[in-house]
C-alpha cells in the first residue's frame, strides 16, 4: 500500500507538470518463472482480465522471456491520468477474487517482483507510425546510467548520433524511455525490435560496418557524455 501511494504521490507530480501534453509510459513488471508451461497456461486468462479492467486505460501489453531468464510483462499506457488510473487500479485484488485458484498458481510459480514505471523521451522515438509490437517477436534492451546533471545533454547526443548515423545509412528501429520509479531516475532503457534474434545481428553487423566506415561518427563517439551500461538483455515474445 505504500507503494502505491507513493506511486499515486509520484503521478500526481507528474500532472501537475504538463497538463498540456499527452506523455508516454510503460509500467514494467520483472520476475523469474519456475514452470513456463504453467506460466504459458495461466497468463491469457489474467491478460484479458487485466485489459478488461483496464479497457480505456492501458493500450498495449506484452510478455516476454529473456535469455537471462527473467520474465518482462511491459503494460503501454498514454498520459498522465491514465498513469494514475492503472496505477490505483493495481492497488485492487479483482483479479484474485475473480479467479483465486489461478492467481495462486500464478504467484506460486514467480519469484518477487521488481516493478517500475517509464516515460519515453520523445526525441529518441524511431519507430514508425504503423508500427505494432505484435509483429515483432524479439527485442533487444540497453539499460544505461548517466550522470544526473548530464541527462539533457546525453539525450541531445543520442538525437545527435542517430541523426549522423541516418547521414551514413544506418537505420534501425528503437525508443529510449527514462526511469520515473522503481529504477534511478537518471536510468535509461533503449528498446530495439527486430523479427528474431539472428535477424537483429544480420542488421547490426551491416550497421556497424557502415559505422566503423566513417570517420565523423567514430569522431562523435570519442567525446560528450559517458554513460554507464548496466544490463543488455534478449527478449523473446511469449504473448
Amino acid at each position: 500500500m505504500k507503494k502505491v501511494i507513493l506511486l499515486l504521490s509520484l503521478f500526481i507530480g507528474l500532472s501537475s507538470i504538463a497538463q498540456d501534453a499527452t506523455r508516454h509510459f510503460f509500467y514494467l513488471g520483472e520476475s523469474k518463472v519456475k514452470d513456463m508451461d504453467v506460466f504459458r497456461k495461466n497468463f491469457p486468462v489474467q491478460d484479458a482480465f487485466t485489459r478488461k479492467m483496464n479497457e480505456g486505460i492501458m493500450n498495449n501489453r506484452v510478455a516476454h522471456t529473456s535469455e537471462t531468464g527473467s520474465l518482462y510483462i511491459l503494460s503501454f499506457i498514454d498520459g498522465d491520468e491514465n498513469l494514475g488510473k492503472y496505477i490505483a487500479s493495481r492497488a485492487t485484488n479483482k483479479f484474485r477474487e475473480a479467479n483465486p485458484k489461478i492467481a495462486e498458481e500464478m504467484s506460486n510459480n514467480t519469484d518477487a517482483w521488481r516493478r517500475s514505471t517509464w516515460i519515453r523521451v520523445n526525441e529518441l522515438h524511431f519507430l514508425p507510425a504503423d508500427y505494432k509490437m505484435e509483429n515483432y517477436n524479439f527485442r533487444k534492451i540497453v539499460m544505461r546510467t548517466v550522470p544526473a546533471n548530464e541527462q539533457e545533454a546525453f539525450e541531445k547526443q543520442q538525437l545527435q548520433q542517430h541523426e549522423l548515423g541516418l547521414k551514413i545509412g544506418v537505420k534501425y528501429l528503437s525508443v529510449t524511455w527514462r526511469a520515473v520509479d522503481g529504477y534511478p531516475t537518471n536510468t535509461y532503457m533503449t528498446i530495439l525490435p527486430d523479427n528474431s534474434i539472428l535477424d537483429f545481428y544480420t542488421h547490426y553487423a551491416d550497421r556497424q560496418q557502415k559505422r566503423n566506415n566513417s570517420k565523423e561518427f567514430n569522431d562523435s563517439m570519442k567525446t560528450g557524455v559517458k554513460s554507464n551500461i548496466t544490463r543488455i538483455d534478449h527478449l523473446s515474445r511469449v504473448y
